[in-house]
Order: structure tokens, then C-alpha cells, then sequence
């Protein structure tokens, strides 16, 4: 079991290094309201040197991509690592990084969607502690920032948040199953975690709260990814199951009854509802720190010392 690694708090006068590790963006994005905007909240940006390549429907080569990523690894003036939009690609980096380099020089890493592949990799093969939330252009490169969203960024990865830290939640919430639980955080992008599934850099579910998402995805594929789970043993040994918004879902009570008939069998909680993902309002989540998470109210309570001083 590898030891828990924490990353080092972001303060004013920080670099944040943005870069596109999976999707290429769109060629007239304006990526002067991403720097303008973590300039006036005290901060510098560097952007990575590929991230206006495009190949096809990727941010330029893989090698590139990974390059890019390892570079701000390495870099001793980038404190954070923050992604630029998920699309797809992360997962075609994995056999051009370095995870002992990774290691050796831990930072804040942040992002959602595709980037749940990173996320989940570099905290099973380091140990760092990785951060699902928000990303540059859909978060922060607009000129309407939610509220809740700048919140909760800036508390957590300033270190700002006081344990126990309870999240608020802001949309509709569902109880599917009663009961709380205490247990680390792992998971994010459903279509991710069922990528995952196989592979070394999977996490070890047992005995943890699993946190699921996702995006545009009519009922009937999600109801194939949910059983895949169900059929490879991931509901086995989990201590609690959390829904965060599945996004372009018309019908909540129909999706609430899926997971219900899916997830029937098991004792643990199970919540729907919880701001985070392809939603405006999203969390920023340590992955791999202990929570407590309430069924209930879908509440998420953040336990344990997620950063360095």
C-alpha cells in the first residue's frame, strides 16, 4: 500500500501551469481571460508549450501532451497543475510518463471528465493526493464564474477549508439509500472509471466512498456502464456510492430508479445529486483523503490533512 503523498498549498504568487492534456480546444479560444482571470485573484499562469496544437480530435501528439505534463511536474516555479478541458486523450499519455519523476516532485493536479484517468493513475502508482474539480476554459475562461465553483477552488487548494470541512450542496439531492459512511474518495467520470476497469491503474476500491459522473449519455448507456461495474466486482466492496449530476439527463427521478434497480442488493449508502462534474456548481474533492458521507443529504464531510504547509 503506497503511503499518502500531499502536495504543498497554493498562495498569491504562485504559478499555475494550464495545459491540454487530452482534448484539443477550440482555435479561437481566448486564453488571455484564463491568465487575466488568476492574475486578479493574485496568481501567475504559464500555459504549456503544445497546448494550441491539434491533431485531429487530440491537443497534438501524445508525446507532446505527456511532455507538456511532465514538464510542470518538474518545473520548480508551477505550483499547480490545472487542466486546460477534458474531451478525450488521457489515457494515450499513460506510457509516456514517469511516475517515479511524478512522485519525487508532488503538486496540486486538478481536473474532471477525461482527465479521471490521471487522476486515479498518478494517486494509485504515487500516492499523491489528486483534486477532481474544475477546469480553465468551462470553469474559469468565462465571463459568468459560478460562484460556488471559485469558492470551493480557492478554500481547498489554499488550504482555507477547516476540518472537517462539510461541502454545501447546491442542486436537488436524492436518497437512494439510507446510511453514512467513512472511507477515502476515489472515482469521477463514469465512462472513465469503467475505462479503468483492468488496468493497473484502477483503484482499489475496497472499503471506499466511490464518486461517479458524466455527460450526455442517454439512460440505456448508462445503464451498460453502471452494470459493467456491477458484473466486474466495483459495488463489491466499497463502503458508499456518490452520484454527482449526470448532465443532460432530462428525467432525475428516471436515472434515480436505474441506480436503484442496479444497486439494490447492496447495504452501503448511495446518493444522488451531489455538485460535481459537468454541472456549474462543482467541488474541488481530494482524491484519496478520508470523507464522511451522509446518504441522506448527499453530504460529503472532508476528515483528514489533504495538504503541505
Amino acid at each position: 500500500m503506497k503511503s499518502i503523498i500531499k502536495p504543498k498549498k497554493l498562495k498569491p504568487g504562485d504559478t499555475i501551469g494550464v495545459l491540454a492534456p487530452a482534448g484539443a480546444i477550440n482555435p479561437d479560444t481566448d486564453l488571455d481571460l484564463i491568465k487575466y482571470y488568476f492574475e486578479k485573484k493574485g496568481y501567475k499562469v504559464k500555459f504549456s508549450k503544445s497546448i494550441k496544437e491539434q491533431k485531429n480530435y487530440l491537443a497534438g501528439d501524445d508525446e507532446k501532451r505527456a511532455a507538456d505534463l511532465m514538464s510542470f511536474f518538474m518545473d520548480e516555479e508551477v505550483s499547480a497543475i490545472l487542466s486546460v478541458r477534458g474531451g478525450y486523450g488521457s489515457v494515450r499519455l499513460i506510457k509516456h510518463l514517469d511516475f517515479n519523476v511524478i512522485k519525487q516532485h508532488p503538486k496540486i493536479f486538478v481536473g474532471y471528465s477525461d482527465i479521471t484517468f490521471l487522476l486515479n493513475a498518478i494517486n494509485k502508482l504515487t500516492g499523491l493526493v489528486c483534486f477532481h474539480g474544475p477546469m480553465a476554459i468551462p470553469d474559469f475562461g468565462i465571463k459568468d464564474i459560478c460562484e460556488y465553483t471559485e469558492t470551493s477552488f480557492f478554500e481547498i487548494l489554499e488550504g482555507k477549508a477547516e476540518l472537517p470541512f462539510k461541502y454545501k450542496n447546491t442542486e436537488e439531492t436524492f436518497c437512494i439509500k439510507s446510511g453514512e459512511c467513512e472511507g477515502e474518495l476515489s472515482g469521477g467520470n463514469l465512462a472513465i472509471v469503467q475505462t479503468l476497469i483492468g488496468a493497473e491503474y484502477m483503484p482499489d476500491l475496497n472499503g471506499k466512498i466511490l464518486l461517479l459522473e458524466d455527460i450526455n449519455e442517454p439512460l440505456y448507456k448508462l445503464d451498460r456502464m453502471l452494470m459493467h461495474l456491477k458484473i466486474t466486482g466495483v459495488f463489491d466492496d466499497i463502503a458508499g456510492l456518490l452520484f454527482a449530476g449526470c448532465t443532460g439527463v432530462e428525467k432525475k427521478d428516471e436515472l434515480v430508479a436505474l441506480i436503484d434497480e442496479i444497486t439494490n442488493e447492496y447495504n452501503f449508502p448511495i446518493a444522488y445529486g451531489f455538485p460535481a462534474g459537468h454541472d456549474r456548481s462543482k467541488a474541488t474533492l481530494p482524491l484519496g483523503i478520508r470523507y464522511k458521507f451522509n446518504a441522506t443529504d448527499a453530504s460529503l464531510i472532508l476528515r483528514d490533512k489533504y495538504l503541505e504547509k
